[in-house]
């Protein structure tokens, strides 16, 4: 089962890192790319989601909604589920990829429903 989670995370990767390019491009056009996530009670570990420049040149973005089980034990997000979608597949797995990755304190209340917002800020041209 370890062996097809981090099969999961190598092709979410993969996809992630062919769509993406560098985020100087959108800067060029003024585009600022930008992911808010929730903090949980006890949150000691917190990745970002990655915002490959290829979403953002296509307008992709959304806010969506994440319960995480967190292990008792360990403090660890065992599982991630879509509460509310982004609205965008892809936005989704880069939030679980990132989400996967917390960490709590030991004895942290679960599950915690945290938001995740993929937003574009400035540009000197409409993305849709």
């Amino acid at each position: 089962m370890l062996s097809r989670h981090c099969l999961k995370i190598a092709l979410i990767s993969l996809i992630a890192s062919l769509a993406g390019f560098s985020s100087v491009e959108a800067q060029r056009h003024g585009a600022e790319p930008q992911v808010t996530t929730g903090s949980p009670a006890g949150l000691i570990k917190k990745i970002e989601p990655e915002y490959p420049i290829g979403f953002v040149t296509h307008g992709a973005k959304g806010r969506g909604r994440f319960r995480l089980t967190i292990n008792a034990k360990s403090g660890l997000v065992d599982e991630v589920k879509i509460v509310q979608s982004t609205g965008y597949p892809d936005l989704n797995k880069l939030a679980v990829k990132a989400l996967l990755q917390w960490q709590c304190k030991r004895g942290t209340p679960s599950p915690a429903e945290e938001p995740v917002e993929f937003d574009i800020r400035g540009g000197n041209r409409i993305l849709h």
